[in-house]
């Protein structure tokens, strides 16, 4: 009976033993799932790093791609829409974009010597996109009560897009005892040195009289930006009737204006025009005094929009 006590005793410190010598063993073998379970959040948790970042890419992407929707302000082909038609004058492109439409009226005084706010007079314009880089206008001007007056249309194609245009169209001119009908030639042209500053020529060159012999009537002008809002613009016309270069034969029409641009539809300002800036010498022999090229003039306000 002993002998069984002893024996039992000795087996239960048997056990004893090696299971104090098998626990620093199967203790790292309890714990080991909290490991795997840090490496599986750490896991997680780069997963949703990485998610969010890509979803940050892909914001920023989206927000990149609005902002493209608006830039630039010119469309596909360089062409202007209406929302990002340039507010200023020296931006904007020689001829229309298809579907656009410009307007303008003006209303004047003569404000000639002795003579001055006795007539009125009144203008009207009107520009069409008829398709891309291809424009229909039309105007109308009448001064000194309509006593003079003159209209046109033409049609207007881009030669080289925004520098240089050809026009055609009928215009029509009208004086006291005299009526004429012609088809006016042009090639405008403009040329932008500095983004403050540009130089317009052609118009019209040459036109083809109906009763007459063609006139050469070429032009020039300059534009002055200071700002977007403001443009300064002149303009000069040489008439020669008939292609007759002689002393005197010459007609140089200019004009003046100022003009305002609030926004991108609508401009309105102040044009200051005179009739002749080389007036012919007097007839005879008597002390008559050679009028100044000021003495002919005519105020118009005008205002001009797009839709």
């Amino acid at each position: 009976m002993l002998d069984r006590t002893r024996s039992l005793r000795l087996v239960l410190v048997a056990v004893s033993g090696l299971a104090a010598g098998l626990f620093p063993i199967i203790g790292p073998l309890h714990v080991a799932p909290a490991y795997a379970d840090d490496d599986d959040d750490d896991e997680d948790a780069d997963d949703g790093g990485d998610d969010g970042d890509g979803g940050d890419d892909e914001e920023a992407e989206d927000e990149e791609e609005e902002e493209d929707e608006d830039q630039p302000p010119v469309t596909a082909g360089g062409l202007y829409t209406l929302k990002t038609y340039p507010q200023g004058e020296i931006q904007r492109p020689l001829t229309m974009t298809k579907g656009i439409t410009e307007v303008k009226g003006g209303f004047g005084f003569d404000v000639s010597n002795e003579t001055a706010f006795e007539s009125v007079g009144a203008s009207a314009d009107l520009r069409y996109g008829m398709q891309d880089n291809v424009e229909l206008r039309a105007g109308f001007k009448g001064i000194k009560n309509f006593d003079l007056f003159s209209a046109y249309a033409a049609f207007e194609g881009s030669i080289v897009y925004d520098l240089v245009d050809f026009r055609a169209g009928f215009g029509l001119s009208h004086a006291p005892g005299s009526t004429k009908a012609n088809i006016p030639i042009g090639f405008p042209f403009r040329y932008a040195p500095k983004e403050q500053v540009a130089v317009t020529a052609l118009e019209t060159a040459f036109s083809i009289n109906f009763d007459a012999k063609p006139d050469f009537t070429p032009n020039v002008g300059i534009v002055i930006q200071p700002q977007p809002i403001v443009a300064i613009i002149l303009h000069a016309s040489l008439v020669i009737p008939g292609f007759n270069f002689k002393k005197d034969n010459a007609v140089i029409p200019a004009t003046g204006a100022i003009q305002l641009s609030p926004n991108n539809r609508l401009d309105a300002g102040a044009e200051f025009s005179f009739g002749n800036l080389k007036p012919p010498d007097p007839d005879g022999d008597g002390p008559l005094e050679a009028p100044k090229f000021y003495d002919d003039r005519f105020m118009l306000f005008f205002a001009r929009y797009r839709l």
